[in-house]
């Protein structure tokens, strides 16, 4: 075959490439071609190819191979590389054969496999010990599915770098779970591209797809493409519109699920523990921004710590469907799995999927059936889901909506009474109520807003709402789950009542959502009722001056209970016996570094008491309070009976507080509820919250700050003197009370009455 038959050939194709190295090669072999050998001619021709290799666009490629097509196709066939005269030798990879071999790879990567497959074919027929040719001859046969022929090529690819039998088979194991990991995601991003409108992405998604199915044909391209679905997945995530690539997020999560979860890395530690802080401080867009830098780095998506922390603060931004597909990804061990299934539950609940919050509270306890919180959450879902359905307009009317934080009957004890007391004091100061329960931390949607326009009013608290850290939203940045564009749409009277703002000691709301949710709900409300002075201060602060005469004081409704629900059985007073209560959320914001001082503070206090001939227990209001009791035990050998509150009926719980000589308390209503039975309170102050209310009633001399460095001396001093004059400190409560009685009827009767 002379140059001059293969330029005409190459001609008619249109391509300039071809023109250019087949006059190459002619002027390489000479113008007298047709007494030139085929041998030397493919040689020049082959040296023409590889001199013009700064050619690297799709169109050069294309034109290489044909040009190595009619080189192997020549003369029926029969001129192979391999140059049987013996004449010339493939050198090495960078030489004619390795040229030849990329020129397979740009055919496999733009999905030419059958080009791909008879050329690699020809290339081991001529070098059957090339590890490269069988390497990408696997490629080929696993693209049609025959893993048994690809494996055996792998081998074939591996054996001269790993020499060991074992190593060698775990090492080609290992490639084929790879390889098919990849072939199953990149025929779900076909079945995907195939029903994907491309005209309803941004252009930023867009971008990302247009990637992604860029490398999607080729099987060669595997680690491009999970790198290209990687970055998909993440932006989808970040920007909440994970439905566009749900299909990409199941694909990616059986895939992930095929392979073992990766070690934490050294950026992963540092990204976590600068978002961990961000998180701990309030600013949840700002942690979640941390993370989504690094989401793309390669095996982010394959680390459960990252996905489950990574989902928790999309859920905390409102992200909630960017939540729910993230946590999708987490795999095993069972305990990560539990855990993710667990929040998919609760982002369900937060947003009325009750179906889908069952599916994930059951798998959350296949995955641990000993998670007592699914199974209460599962309780949670159902009751929701039946209170959601079963109401109409007609069985609405006349009824009065509840938001508040509703934790069920063995939650905190505080958060348990306190909608009871709230409902107590209204109905007892206007009349018997329908009440409507609607969970605070709920996404107020359509059918919400729907069913609050049914009734006669809407009753927002009590309890420390203005807070962002339980439950954080991004629709609000307090805890009422409600964004502005469905508290426009409110049509009933609706009221805050009895709310605190309820920041720790240099705590701060970040950016301006709160407070332009805030101002929305000032627009919106009859009235802002807050519990206490140091509330009112700090929401007027933050309104204009216009709203500002909105905000009104309603005290705690428990710290009246001796009026609005008084217990039925008799009170058992004088019994000397005092007891404790302290608290352990956010511990640090608590006690910072001095919790091992106040421990053994409290040991002297309960020394103390006991010497002196009273008695002292510890009253819990959540488990974790209990941890006092083992601290003391474990450091002090002290023993502590122990009240739990939230685990007894809540007649039975009230009374032991209302027959208790003395409660010492430092969660809010550990002071407010057995104030309001009547019986007198000292408080160790961890919050501004109780020095707020105790400024209020005038008794700033019950406040004790937990930091003090002689608090058990000055407890223990103040205890004896109200334990011998109980009487007279209860009659002096009684009176106290007095003065908040008012403020919380006026204000029911303003809003129902």
């Amino acid at each position: 075959m002379s140059p001059d038959s293969i330029r005409r050939t190459l001609a008619r194709r249109g391509s300039g490439l071809a023109a250019t190295v087949v006059n190459e090669t002619n002027r390489l072999v000479g113008s007298n071609a047709a007494t030139v050998e085929r041998a030397d001619a493919n040689r020049a021709f082959l040296d023409a190819v590889e001199k013009h290799d700064e050619h690297v666009s799709a169109k050069t490629r294309r034109a290489r191979r044909e040009l190595l097509d009619h080189v192997l196709q020549a003369d029926d066939g029969t001129t192979l590389f391999a140059l049987t005269t013996g004449r010339i030798a493939w050198t090495s990879p960078s030489g004619a054969f390795g040229r030849a071999l990329t020129l397979v790879e740009t055919a496999v990567d733009e999905g030419d496999l059958r080009y791909a497959t008879e050329v690699v074919e020809q290339l081991l027929a001529e070098r059957p010990q090339s590890p490269r040719a069988h390497d990408l001859r696997g490629v080929l046969e696993a693209a049609e599915d025959n893993w048994a022929a690809a494996k055996k090529d792998w081998r074939l690819a591996e054996r001269r770098t790993t020499p060991d039998p074992e190593e060698l088979r775990q090492t080609v194991d290992r490639r084929v779970r790879r390889e098919k990991n990849l072939a199953m995601l990149r025929a779900a991003v076909v079945q995907w591209s195939s029903t994907l409108d491309v005209d309803g992405l941004d252009e930023a998604t867009r971008s990302l797809v247009d990637q992604v199915l860029s490398v999607a044909r080729s099987p060669r391209r595997g680690e491009e493409l999970e790198a290209g679905v990687e970055a998909l997945l993440v932006h989808t995530a970040a920007t909440d519109d994970t439905a566009t690539v749900s299909a990409l997020f199941d694909a990616y999560a059986v895939m992930r699920g095929r392979t073992s979860p990766r070690s934490e890395p050294d950026w992963l530690v540092t990204a976590v523990k600068e978002a961990s802080a961000l998180s701990d401080d309030g600013d949840f867009a700002g942690a979640a921004a941390v993370l989504e830098k690094v989401a793309t780095t390669p095996g982010a998506l394959r680390i459960n710590q990252f996905l489950l922390m990574w989902a928790r603060l999309l859920s905390s931004t409102s992200r909630y469907g960017a939540a729910h597909s993230v946590l999708g990804l987490v795999t095993a061990p069972p305990e990560d799995v539990a855990q993710a299934q667990f929040q998919r539950a609760r982002t369900a609940w937060i947003t009325h999927r009750y179906e889908d919050g069952e599916i994930a509270a059951a798998a959350a306890l296949e995955a641990d059936p000993e998670r007592s919180a699914a199974s209460k959450m599962l309780e949670q879902i159902r009751s929701s889901a039946y209170s959601r359905s079963a109401l109409g307009a007609a069985d609405l009317a006349g009824s009065v909506a509840h938001v508040a934080y509703y934790p069920g009957a063995t939650g905190n004890f505080g958060d348990v009474i306190l909608p009871i007391a709230v409902r107590a004091a209204i109905e007892t100061a206007t009349a018997p109520t329908t009440w409507r329960p609607y969970h605070a931390h709920q996404v107020v949607d359509d059918v919400t807003v729907e069913q609050f326009n049914a009734q006669r009013a809407v009753v927002v608290g009590g309890g420390g709402l203005f807070l962002p850290d339980t439950s954080p939203n991004g629709n609000s940045g307090w805890q009422w789950n409600v964004d502005n564009d469905h508290l426009e749409r409110i049509t009933t009277p609706l009221a805050l009542f009895a709310v605190g703002y309820n920041l720790f000691a240099g705590q701060t709301f970040k950016g301006t959502l709160f407070q332009d949710s805030l101002v929305k709900v000032a627009e919106k409300a009859e009235f802002l009722g807050l519990r206490n002075q140091g509330s009112i201060d700090r929401v007027r602060s933050a309104l204009p001056a216009s709203l500002q005469d909105k905000v009104r004081y309603v005290p705690c409704p428990t710290t009246i209970l001796s009026r609005i629900r008084p217990l039925a059985t008799a009170p058992a007073t004088g019994t000397g016996r005092v007891l404790l209560n302290a608290a352990f959320d956010r511990r640090s914001r608590r006690f910072g570094e001095s919790y091992g001082e106040f421990l053994e503070e409290m040991a002297r206090l309960v020394n103390g008491v006991r010497a002196s001939g009273a008695e002292i227990a510890f009253a819990a209001h959540l488990t974790s309070d209990e941890r006092l009791v083992n601290d003391l035990r474990r450091s002090f050998d002290l023993e502590l009976p122990v009240e739990r509150l939230y685990n007894n009926p809540l007649e039975e719980s009230l009374a032991v507080y209302r027959d208790a000589s003395l409660v010492i308390g430092m969660r809010g209503h550990a002071t407010m509820v057995p104030f309001g039975l009547g019986t007198p309170v000292l408080s160790i102050v961890s919050h501004p919250k109780m020095r707020y209310f105790l400024e209020d009633i005038g008794r700033l001399s019950w406040a004790f700050d937990a930091a003090t460095p002689d608090l058990g001396e000055r407890l223990l001093e103040s205890t004896l003197d109200i334990v011998a004059r109980e009487e007279e400190v209860r009659r002096e409560v009684l009176a106290l009370q007095e003065q908040l009685v008012e403020p919380v009827f006026s204000a029911a009767r303003s809003l129902v009455g």
